[in-house]
């Protein structure tokens, strides 16, 4: 669970291996879930399935909501996603498309491209080892990052907030 509030709320595209429910209590909360705008207004909620790649936008009157990680209660992605593929040449060739043409399907179908679906798979899974109050630099090491202050970077980029930071709640 998380509470967000405040105006400057963006984050880049994401997504989280959990079901997000977002309840607003005070203002507007703006997604853009799977492509498509959309606005959450006080006293309503909305519902982001697991492995859904979405992005908030900035909030310029405020806004004040909770967020509820909740186990998924929807599949995964499409297995092409998530075959174990280490490159997008791979995941290409295991599609039977070119890599140019792999890459614009899938992001036509998921809304970011595959290197940065396979990152956030990455940092996600680094948050659930943090979680359990994991070491920073071993979590950066068994989620494949060159190192701490990498994961530290792409970490704080990715959900505003330092690994320690987060793993501190």
């Amino acid at each position: 669970m998380g509470t967000v509030r405040g105006h400057d709320v963006a984050l880049p595209v994401h997504f989280h291996e959990e079901d997000q429910v977002t309840m607003v209590h005070l203002g507007v909360r703006r997604f853009v879930i799977a492509g498509i705008p959309v606005e959450v207004a006080a006293g309503q909620a909305v519902r982001i399935p697991a492995g859904v790649p979405h992005l908030s936008l900035p909030s310029p009157a405020g806004v004040v909501c909770t967020n509820l990680y909740l186990p998924p209660g929807t599949p995964r992605p499409p297995a092409d996603i998530d075959a174990g593929w280490e490159t997008v040449t791979r995941a290409a060739a295991l599609a039977g498309l070119s890599r140019e043409g792999y890459s614009r399907r899938f992001k036509r179908l998921h809304g970011l491209a595959p290197q940065r679906f396979r990152l956030l798979d990455r940092l996600n899974a680094a948050r659930a080892l943090l979680r359990q109050g994991e070491a920073i630099a071993a979590v950066a090491a068994d989620t494949g990052f060159a190192d701490q202050s990498h994961l530290g970077r792409c970490f704080r980029d990715t959900f505003g907030v330092t690994p320690g930071r987060y793993r501190a709640g």
